[in-house]
């Protein structure tokens, strides 16, 4: 697999429900182990950060929902904008709709009500290029890289 780790995170307002937000959220988790904090916004208004993360091979089990779940044009719209979302520190960036989570639907957000994912890639050597070469691969917008043949010169 081609990701250390992959760190979810999503914002419970006051007006929203704490247990339909885990609902949400675990759609993209498969333990279902979700760290909750309680803190204050700018006004006062309570506010809980739900955290989770997965790794070893729920990466890959989160990767492949990703590409059965996601439409062909989000598929598209995450290639045209993979270098954009990978930051210098080898993290591809994403961020899904949290209703439609919660109704059971992987799909891109277009609102700021949002589950944020952070995929730490596995780049070697760890360089931003080589992270987005690596994101690449993982969803296929291109062919994995292949191995140059040495061509014999015939003299």
């Amino acid at each position: 697999m081609s990701a250390h780790n992959i760190s979810f995170r999503a914002i419970v307002s006051a007006t929203e429900s704490e247990d339909r937000v885990k609902t949400a959220l675990s759609l993209f988790l498969f333990d279902n182990k979700i760290e909750s904090t309680n803190t204050e916004g700018h006004y006062g208004n309570p506010i809980t950060i739900l955290q989770a993360q997965i790794k070893g091979k729920n990466c890959k089990r989160f990767i492949d929902l990703l590409k059965s779940k996601l439409t062909e044009p989000e598929l598209k719209k995450l290639k045209n904008e993979v270098s954009e979302r990978t930051d210098d520190e080898c993290c591809l960036h994403l961020r899904f709709d949290k209703q439609a989570a919660f109704q059971g639907t992987v799909q891109l957000a277009t609102t700021i009500d949002t589950i944020s994912a952070r995929i730490k890639l596995k780049a070697y050597p760890a360089r931003r290029e080589k992270a987005i070469e690596v994101a690449e691969t993982i969803f296929l917008f291109q062919d994995a890289p292949q191995k140059r043949k040495k061509s014999l010169k015939l003299s």
